[in-house]
Order: structure tokens, then C-alpha cells, then sequence
């Protein structure tokens, strides 16, 4: 086996070997909030001290393990073929790996591609979402505190104050006494500028006129250069990794049918 090879063999085994301890982490932590969700948000809570994960609604807490486990499955699988197809040299297992890469850059491209097409659906759904989640703010409702820290966390990142503006919080009945949380005011070293911002919110106590979907579409379009040049990495390390898996297949494929050959003249 020439240089190239070799050099196309371990790097696709080191390169599949950190994807299969990856893929075997998320699917431990996805089994583990599956079967004990209890243990694993003690135990992150003892590290960071973060009350986040039971404020979680237990039904998100189980959307993610699903995703964690389906993801982390996929991942440990096919980066397990990868390994072991690159380190035992079997021609079968790389093209099977590399026929499940080509696989997954497909329903990539499909994604984005349903992304782009559906872009105006998406934005009228996700601006309607964020309007239907106000009313639960700062409820006594089982889902509240999640719907209340994921608010006050964006609001506060963000320097916004509901979907389109404040006055989405009218339409909420729990903040007695105030037109906007306190989530919406300016801050001070974790203290509000002014007291009164809550009750009467002003251009230079709060950022009440800020909504949070603009907001949003903002910081993606700011930080655009960097997600593009993320998915254009992506795309070309699963390129070069099925243009590696293909070679090695070939290049396993010759010298076991030149030796049949020599068999057969013999």
C-alpha cells in the first residue's frame, strides 16, 4: 500500500474514531435521560449549579433524549463502519460507509433546500409560535417555568421584549401591575436601571420596542458568515471522506482480483 493510502487509511480511522466516541456519548446521555431524567439533572446541577434542566417541562426533557438517542445511534453506527472498514481494509464496509455519507449530504442538501423554498412558511410559523407561547409566561401552568426561563434567557441575550414588541405581553394575564417582565428592562450589574421600567417602560430604561423574532433574524444574519463557512466545512469534510472511503475500496479491490487473476493463468 502506497503513501497516499496510508495516509487516506488513518486518517479516516482517526477521523471516524472521534465521531464514534461522540456518537456513543450523546446516545449514553440520551438512554440516561430516557430511563433516569432524575440522576442526570442532579448531577448536572451539582456541576454548574443551573436550575434550567428542572425547569425543563419533562416532555421537552423527552424530546431530547429521543433526538440524543436517534442522533447518537446514527452517529456511533456509521462512524463504527468507517473505523473499522479503514482499519481491517475491507472494501465492503467503506462502501457501505461511504454510500450512508452520500446518503446524509443528500437529506442535507434536501434540508436546505426546503429551508430556502419554504423560507416565507417558516418565518409566519415561527413568529406565530413565539406569539402562542406568551400567554404561558410566568403561569402557575406545569409548562411555565420552561416557557418563562426560555423567555427571560432570549429576552435578556437579546435585548428584546416579546415576539413583535411589547405589547404581546397584554395578552397576558399573570404580570399583574406590569406592562412588560422584567426581563425586557435594562440592566445594571444584575440590577434594573430603573425600578419603574416594568410598569412604565421607556426607550431608555428597556428595550420594549425590540422584538424578539427581529432580533432573532438579526443575530442569524450577523453571524451568517460563520454558519456558511461551518456548513461549507461540513460539506467538504463529508466530501473528502467519501472521496477517501471510495479510494481505499479501490484500492483493496485491486490486488485481491490481480492475485485471482494470477490463480487463474496458473
Amino acid at each position: 500500500m502506497g503513501c497516499l493510502s496510508q495516509c487516506a487509511k488513518y486518517f479516516l480511522c482517526f477521523f471516524n474514531f472521534v465521531f464514534f466516541i461522540a456518537g456513543g456519548a450523546a446516545l449514553t446521555v440520551g438512554i440516561w435521560l430516557f430511563a433516569d431524567r432524575s440522576s442526570f439533572i442532579n448531577l448536572i446541577s451539582k456541576l454548574d449549579q443551573s436550575e434550567i434542566l428542572n425547569k425543563t417541562d419533562a416532555d421537552v426533557i423527552r424530546m431530547i433524549s429521543y433526538i440524543l438517542i436517534v442522533a447518537g445511534a446514527l452517529t456511533f453506527i456509521i462512524s463504527f463502519l468507517g473505523y473499522c472498514g479503514a482499519m481491517f481494509e475491507s472494501r465492503c464496509l467503506l462502501c457501505v460507509y461511504g454510500i450512508l455519507i452520500v446518503l446524509v449530504l443528500v437529506l442535507e442538501c434536501v434540508v436546505v433546500g426546503l429551508a430556502f423554498g419554504l423560507k416565507g412558511d417558516a418565518e409566519r410559523g415561527m413568529q406565530s409560535f413565539l406569539k402562542s407561547t406568551i400567554k404561558y409566561y410566568a403561569t402557575t401552568a406545569d409548562k411555565a417555568e420552561t416557557v418563562t426561563v426560555a423567555w427571560d434567557g432570549i429576552m435578556t441575550q437579546l435585548h428584546c421584549c416579546g415576539a413583535e414588541s411589547y405589547r404581546d405581553f397584554s395578552e397576558n394575564t399573570n404580570l399583574t401591575g406590569k406592562m412588560v417582565p422584567e426581563a425586557c428592562c435594562i440592566k445594571e450589574n444584575g440590577v434594573l436601571k430603573d425600578p419603574s421600567c416594568p410598569i412604565s417602560p421607556t426607550a431608555s430604561n428597556s428595550y420594549y420596542q425590540t422584538g424578539c423574532y427581529k432580533a432573532i433574524v438579526n443575530a442569524i444574519e450577523e453571524n451568517a458568515a460563520i454558519v456558511i463557512g461551518v456548513a461549507a466545512a461540513l460539506v467538504f469534510i463529508e466530501l473528502l471522506v467519501i472521496i477517501l472511503a471510495l479510494y481505499l475500496a479501490c484500492c483493496y479491490w485491486r490486488p485481491q482480483h490481480g492475485r485471482l487473476g494470477v490463480k487463474v493463468s496458473y
